[in-house]
């Protein structure tokens, strides 16, 4: 298989993205708070305690707001006690702005911007994704997903179509944000479907499978498997959890893997260049620094961040959070 070509891009071109140099904004789940730290020096500015239990953050397209979905008390499969809001905050003064409520839909994760503007949200115990206004923190409608396992989702650059894994399934769903529809199921991954990451280019998204190290290559101009990428380095292992991340300037595709406590950086250009980083316990979230020098790849269990310097690859350092850090995003 010939794998769709992967084009240097401008940083900027993805809506959903963020870059900048004011501060960063981390989620940190198990103690319930957000961390705003300096961009530069890491150091801790604010904090702010929300309720049990935060888990997505995903930034307004003008950068002024941070959107934080109330997942609920437990994991995929056994979220007993499921949330049903999406924490609004304000990034200028480092403040809550309010919620948003999405009941009766249940279990709000993963969160996107479509190119309307309108904020997407996955209620993965409702078998759904929902569309919200953001101006008037309002649910316009949903998309049925048929999947008890809507944990994740991935906008294409544009915001034009929204890419939906199906854990402990064999297929993704893609949703076009136009006409609010699932337009296409990408059938039989060999094993279940994970973590999943769009190209700022729009010519690649990448699927992780949960059982081995491999990742499926998709070409949005098709939707259909244009190859795969084996992480070297990694034997295959009991299911995990796996996010995926492309740099802003399309140059590296950077995986954490869960259980293995591993991260992998692949050149997107030339995958067969790999690198693979011992982490602490239970890696995450993984964000880009404005200079595009350096990963940050947050490590749940340990309650910190590791940073990862791109140039000389090789870890550079830890940062110290709340316990459980899940995702972070410059702004």
């Amino acid at each position: 298989m010939t794998l769709p070509p992967a084009k240097p891009t401008r940083p900027g071109t993805d809506i959903n993205h963020s870059l900048g140099t004011k501060g960063v904004v981390v989620v940190c789940k198990r103690d319930g708070f957000v961390e705003f730290h300096d961009a530069k020096s890491f150091a801790l500015v604010e904090e702010i305690k929300l309720p049990d239990f935060p888990h997505e953050v995903v930034l307004s397209p003008d950068r002024k707001k941070a959107y934080i979905s109330i997942y609920g008390n437990g994991q995929v499969g056994t979220n007993t006690e499921p949330g049903t809001r999406i924490a609004v905050l304000d990034l200028a003064t480092r403040k809550l702005d309010g919620f948003i409520e999405i009941a009766p839909f249940l279990a709000p994760h993963g969160l996107m911007f479509d190119k309307n503007g309108l904020l997407w949200a996955t209620a993965e115990s409702s078998h759904a994704l929902v569309y919200i206004d953001p101006a008037r923190g309002v649910v316009l409608g949903h998309v049925e997903t048929g999947s008890l396992r809507t944990h994740f989702m991935a906008a294409t650059a544009d915001g034009a179509k929204i890419y939906v894994p199906h854990r402990q399934l064999s297929f993704m769903s893609v949703i076009d944000t136009e006409t609010r529809q699932v337009v296409k199921r990408i059938p039989d991954f060999r094993y279940e479907c994970q973590g999943v990451a769009t190209a700022p280019d729009g010519n690649r998204v990448y699927q992780a499978s949960s059982a081995r190290p491999e990742i499926s290559v998709i070409d949005p101009k098709t939707d259909a498997v244009a190859g795969r990428i084996r992480v070297e380095g990694l034997d295959d292992f009991p299911p995990q959890l796996n996010r995926l991340r492309v740099s802003p300037d399309n140059r590296y595709l950077v995986i954490s893997f869960n259980v293995s406590r591993k991260a992998a950086v692949i050149d997107t250009e030339a995958p067969e260049r790999q690198h693979l980083f011992a982490l602490g316990k239970g890696p995450m979230g993984i964000a880009f620094a404005e200079d595009l020098n350096h990963a940050f790849v947050t490590n749940h269990d340990d309650g910190t961040i590791a940073v990862i310097d791109l140039k000389a690859m090789q870890l550079a350092g830890s940062i110290k959070t709340h316990l459980g850090p899940e995702t972070m995003a410059f702004y």
